[in-house]
């Protein structure tokens, strides 16, 4: 079962990624994994939470921007 994520989980997670961009591609592929699991525990310590993961925060992020290529398709 996937994580259910609010409004303010998902404003976190961009923002954590955007915060984090130099770093993120800083990371070599096979430790990408640590860059998640630390946006994980920051959104779960803020919101005393222990159910997101790295892996549920890679998956959101991939699907919010893929959505926005897909909207941005699609108007144009």
């Amino acid at each position: 079962m996937s994580a259910q994520w609010s409004e303010e989980q998902i404003r976190m997670l961009i923002n954590e990624r955007k915060n984090g961009n130099e770093e993120y591609h800083r990371t070599p592929n096979c430790n990408k994994r640590n860059f998640w699991e630390d946006i994980a525990n920051e959104i779960n310590r803020v919101n005393n939470t222990n159910y997101f993961t790295g892996e549920d925060c890679n998956k959101k992020f991939l699907a919010l921007t893929r959505a926005y290529y897909v909207s941005n398709m699609i108007i144009k």
